[in-house]
């Protein structure tokens, strides 16, 4: 395979062009995964809007029919629903932790067994955040444990 890079003038839109004999599944994970790499989402703080990337995501909740992004030290509202922010989150470090709850495996310190086959998260940002036990197979999968 024969990987090209150029570099362009700051006024030019960055592209990437992928050639290749058929679209299998490995391209297609390729082409998300470049796409949602410098994706942001947005965030409300009161009047204010907000780009947040989602490498600065720690996690996401709904709570009272509201969704927040809960990033290092601050807490945004989303518009989108628990479920289409799934959807961005797919193919990275995003997985489903409880029916409410949607974090980012990267941002994880460390994790421990809990009450009635849960674990508990201990995130990079301090907060702690259960992983229901449905959902504790993905979360070894995703750790390698």
């Amino acid at each position: 395979m024969k990987v090209s890079i150029e570099e362009i003038a700051q006024t030019q839109e960055e592209e990437v062009i992928v050639k290749c004999h058929e679209i299998s599944d490995d391209i297609l994970d390729l082409i998300h995964r470049i796409k949602i790499r410098g994706s942001v989402i947005i965030g409300y703080e009161g009047e204010k809007i907000h780009r947040i990337h989602l490498k600065n995501v720690y996690y996401f909740e709904t709570v009272d029919s509201k969704t927040f992004i809960y990033c290092k030290d601050k807490v945004y509202e989303s518009k989108q629903r628990l479920y289409e922010l799934e959807q961005i989150g797919q193919g990275l470090a995003f997985f489903r932790a409880t029916k409410s709850t949607i974090i980012n495996a990267s941002k994880i310190l460390n994790v421990k067994p809990s009450l009635s086959g849960r674990f508990e998260a201990r995130l990079a940002n301090g907060e702690t955040v259960i992983i229901s036990r449905q959902f504790v197979p993905v979360l070894k999968k995703i750790l390698d444990l």
